[in-house]
């Protein structure tokens, strides 16, 4: 048995034990939608970019609290810069800080690398109620791209909170990359997001609002023939994120991103406010389900 499969078979061993155990579960799925994004088929040679094409993917997750301290978080997603993705994350919790760590897996992404492994790293250092700072680390392991196919995946998160009453405000800085090797040289897809958050709350009311202000980079890089062609789009973004609780087992789950205003670097320089009617989005709606808190017919 490969290094691979290895790794890939522990993982499911311990979900599904853990699953089995009984402890708290909650399991949720996602659509996503939107215009803001490049085509994964985009070529060097394209010049403009029109915003008329809408890359769509499903995501799902599974979150289980396997005891006080100790937590299981695994997911997939469809994600439109680093492609599909899967990872599991162990996160152990203490009052002032947690770490979590697990591997993190590129799928089905290439014909050459069917999948792909890599490790997902967390840590939180936190002053409840006053203030917290958290950083997310995803990498695949290995830097080397020899044949036409080759990746790699990187994402990174860093973000510092701080409470007031009946909310949570936090700077965040959020970077995706995905670099591939292709018969011209290599491509990188890449998205750096800077960002200010509201996450607004209220004991008893049954939804939850967070809002968002932010600089988004999109950008795919060609490195052909020793020389480097930047297609990249920059855009202000305004962002809302409602979740839905219709009872104490069911949340529905809205986000919506909009560009107010977009324009062209690199080579794109002279794009602005692209898209139908000017306007760039991503979107998503989802479910979220407590399995523990579903009325039993005996109870």
């Amino acid at each position: 048995m490969n290094p691979k499969t290895r790794i890939l078979l522990v993982s499911f061993v311990l979900l599904f034990a853990s699953i089995a155990a009984g402890f708290s579960l909650d399991i949720g799925t996602s659509f996503h939608i939107g215009n803001l994004n490049f085509e994964k088929t985009r070529v060097s040679g394209d010049t403009g970019f029109t915003g008329t094409t809408f890359p769509w993917g499903i995501d799902a997750f599974i979150n289980q609290n396997i005891s006080d301290g100790l937590n299981l978080h695994t997911a997939f997603f469809m994600d439109p810069i680093l492609r599909n993705i899967s990872y599991t994350l162990f996160t152990y919790r203490q009052n002032f800080f947690s770490i979590g760590v697990g591997p993190f897996f590129g799928i089905f992404n290439s014909t050459a690398t069917v999948l792909k492994s890599g490790i997902s790293t967390a840590v939180r250092l936190e002053l409840p109620g006053i203030m917290y700072l958290s950083f997310r680390a995803d990498s695949s392991i290995g830097g080397r791209l020899i044949q036409d196919g080759d990746y790699i995946q990187e994402r990174s998160d860093v973000s510092f909170g701080y409470y007031i009453r009946n909310a949570i405000c936090s700077l965040n800085l959020l970077t995706k990359r995905y670099t591939m090797k292709t018969a011209a040289g290599e491509s990188i897809d890449s998205l750096t997001e800077y960002s200010f958050k509201t996450d607004i709350f209220q004991k008893n009311v049954p939804y939850q609002v967070l809002l968002s202000l932010g600089f988004h980079k999109l950008s795919k890089l060609f490195v052909e023939s020793g020389s480097t062609i930047d297609h990249s789009l920059g855009s202000l973004v305004i962002g809302t994120k409602v979740d839905v609780f219709l009872n104490d087992y069911l949340a529905l789950v809205f986000v919506l991103d909009s560009s107010v205003y977009s324009f062209g670097m690199g080579t794109l320089v002279g794009v602005s406010n692209p898209g139908p009617g000017g306007y760039l989005f991503k979107a998503s709606t989802g479910i979220t389900l407590n399995i523990d808190n579903i009325p039993r017919k005996n109870q």
